[in-house]
């Protein structure tokens, strides 16, 4: 159990770093917070600091979800400690210690966590978010769908109860988080993938 918990501080404190952050700053001089959404996940930095620094943005933020449950994996850890692993890096993007608990919305770190445990499940849905990005230009709808269908891919592909929770849990955070995101969408002000990112 020691273990456990070593491993679940490590990964919240991995989970926490902002990505976007530091890479605006060491390769452009510029806090991504000042611009755009003001957010620190990876398609605010690509509106800011261009598409390779957002795809670099986009696999650490992966990385950093994937990496320690695939090690609690390996380790023959049980289904609901592992999930407390990648709750434990989500989170720590999600609400950084490091950014006073604010951070990113949740969407590539959980990727990397469910890559691991659902791969079949993930699969489907980058399918489902390139298809409508690709249809309406908008990252957040893409991203909003994919945590509704989360859970339910998960309950039809896997006989796992302790995932399709997790999966309940997880999607609905990626929806509170993309709250101001719903508002813009419904009020149509919501900025799509190739616009710009202006100073705040």
């Amino acid at each position: 159990m020691v273990k456990v918990i070593i491993l679940i501080i490590i990964t919240y404190l991995v989970g926490s770093i902002p990505n976007a952050l530091w890479i605006g700053k060491l390769f452009k001089n510029i806090d991504v917070r000042e611009y755009g959404s003001g957010n620190v996940g990876s398609t605010n930095a690509a509106r800011v600091l261009g598409w390779k620094l957002g795809v670099f943005t986009l696999f650490l933020d992966v990385l950093k979800g994937s990496v320690f449950v695939y090690l609690s994996k390996k380790m023959n850890l049980s289904d609901i400690q592992t999930v407390l692993v990648g709750m434990a890096a989500i989170l720590g993007h999600s609400y950084s210690i490091y950014l006073g608990f604010k951070g990113g919305k949740a969407v590539a770190t959980s990727l990397g966590v469910f890559i691991v445990l659902v791969p079949k499940v993930v699969l489907i849905l980058l399918l489902i978010f390139v298809i409508i990005v690709l249809l309406t230009q908008y990252v957040s709808l893409g991203s909003i769908s994919c945590a509704i269908f989360l859970p339910i891919l998960t309950y039809i592909l896997y006989n796992n109860n302790t995932y399709v929770f997790f999966g309940l849990f997880i999607g609905a955070i990626v929806v509170i988080r993309h709250k101001s995101n719903i508002i813009n969408l419904i009020n149509k002000n919501e900025a799509k993938f190739f616009d710009k990112a202006n100073k705040k």
